[in-house]
């Protein structure tokens, strides 16, 4: 079973001026817990807070909550004190990283790796493994790596740290990995050209086990795959269908919204406002008669709700919904008229509410 590892609270924070509250971190960690995430990622070594926040949750939801710590042996003792069931480590494995903020070499950079593993695992902790800038490595010293390491740890995860795989090197490289690696691969995908959603697809089709991911992408620079968009796309598009409860999707994205104060793009994919509404008369002619025709799937699956606009693009079909069939054709042409200059004017839409508020007298809109 594909499994899900969920960076909300980690990663996602990391976006700047992205703080959450411990309550909020425990109200998000419930929800996705209960929405079927396998793993819930947070790094206790940021601050006291979030050491004192990661023993609440690892409390109430055990080995499902896996601390993050660089392969530094004060990093997995914070996680120790903290009384972590289950720690994500990481090291770079690209050689910029290596050598330029590391400053050290390949071969110690595994023996510091291997070193740290056993030190975690010599304290009862299960330890997953992140390589860092894993997209960026010399290939040959990736599965190096990784076969260095594979006996010692549940997961490695491919971090595409700098979101610079594309779609069809994503499949290369995870196909290659399943085929030469013996412990349970992942994919970490940043979003820096637009295609963390394509590349954990892809991951995903070659056969990775597990994948990361924010709720609304957000994370660090432009953020992570959003946890909405594949499991969605998995659902209608990729039919392979994953153990969630879809219909919480819009309630946890609106409370990541909420908390982080990051609002999201009207046309965000999934979750955005824009998702399920519809303006254009060809477009509501077709909802209208089947919501097939323009929707790939019932809103109502994952919390949303369809809408219709009228504005500069509708169509009569909408406005006889809305007024009613005893309503004369010349009152609804004329009347698709005025709301036509309206939205012209003042470069806005109405929804059927809005249209409620709006004057009619003798068939014509007042501005």
């Amino acid at each position: 079973m594909l499994g899900i590892h969920d960076t909300t609270l980690r990663d996602g924070e990391q976006m700047p001026g992205v703080v959450f509250s411990p309550n909020e971190k425990i109200i998000l960690a419930k929800k996705v817990s209960d929405f079927g995430i396998d793993l819930i990622d947070i790094m206790p070594c940021v601050s006291e807070t979030e050491a004192r926040i990661t023993k609440i949750l690892t409390g109430l939801f055990g080995e499902k909550i896996t601390a993050t710590c660089r392969a530094k042996k004060s990093d997995v003792d914070t996680a120790i004190s903290c009384g972590a069931e289950r720690i994500t480590l990481f090291a770079p494995v690209s050689d910029i990283h290596i050598k330029n903020k590391l400053g050290t070499t390949r071969e110690k950079n595994i023996e510091n790796s291997i070193g740290m593993i056993d030190y975690a695992k010599s304290h009862g902790l299960k330890v997953d493994f992140a390589g860092e800038d894993s997209t960026r490595a010399d290939i040959s010293y990736l599965l190096h790596f990784i076969n260095s390491v594979e006996k010692h740890v549940e997961t490695f995860f491919v971090a595409d740290t700098l979101g610079c795989l594309t779609p069809h090197i994503t499949y290369q490289i995870i196909s290659l990995l399943k085929n030469t690696c013996s412990c349970r691969i992942g994919i970490h995908a940043h979003n820096d050209f637009g295609m963390a959603t394509a590349n954990t697809l892809e991951a995903i089709m070659a056969g990775a086990d597990i994948f990361s991911g924010t709720f609304t992408g957000i994370g660090e620079r432009s953020g992570n795959a959003p946890i909405e968009e594949v499991c969605l796309a998995l659902k209608f598009t990729g039919n392979a269908e994953i153990n969630v409860k879809y219909g919480m999707l819009k309630d946890i994205c609106d409370d990541v919204e909420m908390f982080s104060g990051v609002s999201l793009q009207a046309h965000k994919p999934i979750i955005g406002k824009n998702s399920f509404c519809h303006e254009s008369g060809i477009h509501v002619d077709g909802i209208l008669k089947d919501p097939r025709t323009y929707e790939n799937f019932d809103p109502s699956i994952i919390g949303q709700k369809r809408s219709f606009m009228l504005g500069k693009h509708s169509g009569k079909k909408l406005l006889r919904k809305i007024m009613g069939e005893d309503v004369s054709k010349d009152v609804i042409e004329q009347t698709l008229r005025k709301i036509k200059a309206i939205s012209e004017v003042k470069k806005v839409s109405f929804s059927e509410d809005d249209f409620e508020n709006l004057s009619l007298a003798g068939g014509k809109v007042k501005m």
